[in-house]
């Protein structure tokens, strides 16, 4: 929509005026739609104002590949699910702190200089087998494991199917297993 393009370009000159427009233009539809991710009015007000926060600051690299309202939905689920699993962390930590007391915030025993090597060694084998997986396994790889993203999310961002992903996924875990032996108890 040439509208749309317009305040892209707009925005990405620096235009207030053109993004408090988008903003106007976007936020009501975007805030439904995060809620009813969030089922929370106020959690879906907050991720739509940190995505155009955001919108702002990286306007001047902004680029929208696909039409604008298909980019700021998706930016906006993404947002959503980050949300969701940050509440998910103090939903946890919460519970742990609950039920273990002052226990919870016991000072732990810092790992000893052996075992620091040791995990540094083998994060270093990790990533060394991870680098010679073939291109679209190895991205599979990384943005699960790494970026803590669904198989389903993944095969979103990737274009492709759930069951690639899972297939790659099975791929990068089995040579993994097999690369990795020396490391396993």
């Amino acid at each position: 929509m040439a509208r749309d393009r317009d305040w892209v370009d707009r925005v990405r000159a620096g235009d207030v005026q053109a993004f408090e427009e988008l903003f106007r233009a976007y936020k009501n539809d975007l805030g439904a739609f995060v809620a009813s991710y969030l089922r929370s009015r106020e959690g879906a007000e907050e991720v739509i104002q940190e995505l155009f926060l955001h919108l702002w600051r990286q306007r001047h690299v902004w680029d929208v590949a696909v039409p604008l309202n298909i980019y700021l939905f998706r930016a906006a689920r993404n947002r959503a699910i980050s949300w969701l699993r940050h509440e998910r962390v103090e939903s946890a930590f919460r519970e742990r702190v609950a039920r273990a007391g002052a226990d919870a915030f016991a000072p732990r025993q810092p790992p000893s200089s052996d075992e620091a090597a040791r995990v540094r060694e083998l994060e270093d084998a990790i990533d060394q087998v991870v680098s010679t997986l073939p291109e679209r396994c190895g991205e599979v790889f990384r943005l699960n494991r790494y970026h803590h993203l669904s198989y389903a999310e993944v095969a979103e961002v990737m274009a492709i199917s759930v069951k690639t992903v899972e297939g790659q996924m099975g791929r990068a875990l089995a040579t993994l297993r097999v690369r990795l032996a020396a490391w396993r108890d």
